[in-house]
């Protein structure tokens, strides 16, 4: 079994992980993207944009949210923003990587 990285949304938003060499999925029906990837046991972290997770209906955004295998990060446009990060980083791996 592998923990594989993924980063799903738009083509803008997945280019530059696609150019890194991360294995990229361009979504246009965020639910059933997300869907596809929670049902696939190689997928151990999605990348996403807060643009796609502001997409799906908020009760299946829960479950995203509170998935540990996978997790999902979800990449703000703020700069400033690291928290959420730093959360479901200890959260994935059980480390506070900023301490």
């Amino acid at each position: 079994m592998t923990n594989k990285i993924i980063a799903v949304g738009s083509s803008e938003f997945i280019v530059g992980f696609r150019l890194a060499g991360i294995q990229t999925l361009e979504i246009k029906d965020s639910k059933e993207g997300f869907e596809q990837l929670l049902s696939n046991p190689d997928i151990g972290v999605i990348i996403t944009s807060e643009e796609t997770m502001e997409q799906l209906p908020a009760p299946f955004r829960e479950v995203v949210e509170g998935r540990v295998k996978p997790v999902t990060v979800i990449v703000s446009e703020d700069s400033g923003s690291n928290e959420p990060l730093r959360k479901k980083i200890k959260k994935a791996i059980g480390v506070d990587l900023w301490k």
